[in-house]
């Protein structure tokens, strides 16, 4: 709670504690406006939520732990699709109120989303836990999650989240040659608001064979995925600053989705070769 007031303060009136900020040892040029208020801020609230999400109960049974993968399945979902709603605001506010030629400009409201972003799924999946836990507790059973169907929608975000993929890689394989000379950044933008939505398709639509099993791994590494995006998360907020740790917001927006895919696949291959070791 104090996290989420200060945050508040932060995001709204831009409030700074004075002199808790880098000081200028050796003379050189020297930022006074800058402190360490909003990395302060960004990893209580990070802290607080994930402790708060992910402690255990005084009575953990299943049911409780059902309810968490509940609450997270939904929080991941909302929390992107809230970002891709405001992403396409912002382009389809631009296309018809401003210049033509100038509106992929309006995707600098990413810069604001990202904030946000930092820390909305957890608080996402805090109030969904504790409806779930408290509100609706006289409910004995939680509703089955429902994915996507594999045909035709994890075969087409698949293939198209490995195209873009490899279009990022290419475009920044050519700027590096170029010396950066070239600018991609009309191009780049939509690029990654149309891959974030492909991996979010990805991740929410079945495998060719589901079961019980796989969708205990999917869930299992949809909660690893958020543990590991958070950590990297806390050490990026105390080592990156400036234009650094602005990139490293707006890759946080597809962070979540891509440590899932990772850590889902590894683990269904390792099923795959243990059940290949078994039958021989």
């Amino acid at each position: 709670m104090p996290g989420l007031i200060a945050g508040y303060f932060v995001l709204f009136r831009q409030y700074k504690i004075p002199g808790f900020g880098p000081v200028d040892l050796h003379n050189s040029l020297s930022f006074p406006e800058n402190t360490y208020t909003d990395e302060l801020v960004l990893t209580v609230v990070v802290f607080g939520t994930i402790f708060l999400a992910f402690a255990k109960e005084k009575k953990e049974d299943e049911l409780t732990y059902k309810i968490r993968q509940n609450a997270l399945y939904w929080a991941i979902l909302i929390n992107y699709l809230i970002c891709i709603v405001l992403l396409l605001a912002a382009f389809i506010k631009g296309f018809f109120f401003y210049d033509f030629h100038n509106f992929l400009e309006l995707f600098g409201y990413e810069i604001v989303i990202s904030q946000y972003n930092l820390f909305t799924p957890l608080i996402i999946f805090v109030l969904r836990y504790y409806y779930l836990l408290y509100i609706k507790n006289d409910e004995y059973k939680i509703g089955k999650l429902s994915y996507l169907p594999y045909k035709p929608y994890r075969l087409i975000a698949k293939y198209i989240s490995l195209a873009l993929i490899t279009g990022f890689i290419l475009i920044y394989i050519i700027k590096w040659l170029s010396n950066d000379t070239l600018d991609f950044r009309r191009a780049v933008d939509p690029m990654f608001v149309c891959l974030m939505l492909s991996l979010l398709g990805w991740l929410y639509s079945h495998e060719k064979k589901e079961d019980e099993l796989i969708n205990n791994v999917r869930l299992e590494s949809m909660q690893l995925a958020v543990y590991f995006n958070y950590a990297i998360l806390l050490v990026a907020n105390l080592t990156l600053f400036s234009g650094w740790f602005l990139f490293f917001m707006f890759m946080n927006l597809i962070t979540i989705e891509l440590f899932f895919l990772i850590r889902f696949y590894y683990s269904l291959w390792k099923l795959n070769k243990e059940a290949g070791e078994l039958a021989s």
